[in-house]
């Protein structure tokens, strides 16, 4: 769809909304059993931001990072899934600087491995991210102050992605200690209203 036509049907729509035609509410309504974390889980599900290599690194990424245990680790949570599903909907800016830091990631595997970081071994993919995953400086001979690791802050971001993802998930929530839904009804607070300061 061209920008033209998106601009097109957002001005019809929301004059339709505006002339009384469709409510906002209803447009908005779900079924009740309605479950959108379903949609992560189907089948055939295919990125909608991300281009395959992409998410097949971001995959191997996030099972190293929250690897799988003896409970489930990131690839169990769909953490790829809901990554792509929330850079889908991120500015323009936060999309490019995450898609920065995954090049960062194949960038550094090529120079030192030649090859792209989903298909080195699994030691050589631990040694990269062991190297990246601190926030060393490199100074120079003979300068006062040491310059800064782009790596680590590639590094950094990636993994804030990956373990948000995760622990919002609700593999990652189980984890925490979270079991299932509220049991019963909460009733409120029981004392009386001038009783509250």
């Amino acid at each position: 769809m061209h920008r033209r036509e998106l601009f097109r049907r957002t001005l019809l729509g929301a004059a339709g909304v505006a002339a009384g035609g469709v409510s906002p509410a209803a447009a908005r309504e779900f079924p009740s059993e309605y479950d959108a974390s379903k949609e992560l889980a189907r089948p055939g599900w295919k990125p909608v931001f991300l281009d395959d290599h992409q998410n097949e690194t971001l995959i191997v990424l996030s099972d190293l990072i929250i690897p799988t245990t003896d409970t489930p680790g990131a690839k169990e949570a769909l953490v790829n899934r809901f990554i792509d599903r929330l850079l889908a909907a991120e500015t323009p800016e936060n999309q490019r600087a995450f898609l920065d830091s995954l090049a960062y990631l194949d960038g550094e595997s090529m120079t030192r491995y030649r090859m792209a970081f989903r298909h080195l071994p699994a030691d050589s993919q631990i040694e990269l991210l062991g190297y990246i995953g601190y926030p060393h400086s490199l100074g120079t001979w003979g300068s006062e102050s040491a310059g800064g690791f782009a790596g680590h802050t590639h590094f950094r971001r990636l993994k804030d992605y990956i373990s948000r993802a995760f622990y919002s998930s609700e593999t990652g929530m189980r984890e925490l200690g979270w079991d299932g839904p509220s049991h019963g009804q909460f009733e409120g607070c029981e004392h009386p209203e001038e009783g509250h300061k």
